[in-house]
């Protein structure tokens, strides 16, 4: 069984130590480091190879969030926190998921399911050449699991911790963080514009500015990113 290697960073000790021992509970989870400052864990992360941190985000030296921003290369990431309120910004750092305290272990063990899958799929071995690339993804929903063909997608926006997949004819809200599916859609026709938009190359109509137009729609593109989204719009030229 392939065993994930886990940084608790929490200002609490009983908390560092709750979430040890559920890690425990589940044969497949190795803590490498259980320290109670931020700084602390950015050394740990910095040094070892860290598949899932899980994060405080109220500490004394610096947040959950500031950690996040600091990493470059963040390990696939759960915030622990007494504060609801935080969700939404945990989101747009595309932090897997966020667990509110009192944490259960039902709670936990939900979380770690949706790190290691996304973990998974990370590493998966890529398509042969010959191999026609995938033309559909079905997606969770509330109650059934919907088909999205990414060529009738337009965009998809961040919506807290869901995501919706407007399409040509149809709006698909869905369960996801913007990094999932991200890694999902096939990056030869989606770019990331904004930290709350990936949109397809080809539906793009016209492009003013910072904002570009698909369909009836008007999306900002961010500072951060606007050179690679024009890096990617002139590889497909312009006269």
């Amino acid at each position: 069984m392939k065993s994930y290697r886990v940084v608790i960073v929490d200002d609490e000790e009983p908390a560092r130590e709750l979430l040890n021992a559920y890690c425990d509970k589940i044969g497949n989870l190795e803590v490498v480091g259980m320290v109670g400052h931020a700084l602390e864990a950015k050394k740990i992360i910095e040094n070892k190879k860290v598949d899932i941190l899980f994060s405080d985000i109220q500490m004394d030296d610096l947040t959950g969030i500031d950690l996040i921003k600091l990493l470059k290369h963040p390990p696939v990431t759960i915030f622990t926190t007494a504060y609801s309120e935080y969700a939404l910004e945990g989101y747009n750092l595309d932090v897997i998921d966020y667990l509110v305290k009192p944490i259960s272990f039902q709670r936990f063990f939900h979380a770690i399911e949706k790190a290691i899958e996304l973990i998974s799929f990370k590493k998966e071995e890529p398509s042969p050449s010959d191999e026609k690339p995938a033309e559909y993804v079905f997606v969770k929903t509330n109650r059934k699991m919907v088909k999205v063909v990414f060529d009738e997608v337009l965009f998809v926006e961040s919506y807290g911790e869901y995501v919706k997949i407007h399409t040509q004819n149809d709006m698909v809200l869905a369960l996801q963080t913007m990094t999932n599916v991200e890694t999902i859609f096939p990056n030869d026709k989606f770019v990331r514009i904004h930290r709350s938009h990936l949109v397809n190359l080809n539906k793009i109509s016209a492009i003013e500015g910072n904002r570009v137009s698909i369909a009836t729609h008007k999306l900002t593109v961010s500072k951060r990113l606007k050179e690679q989204f024009m890096k990617r719009i002139k590889q497909r030229g312009i006269l």
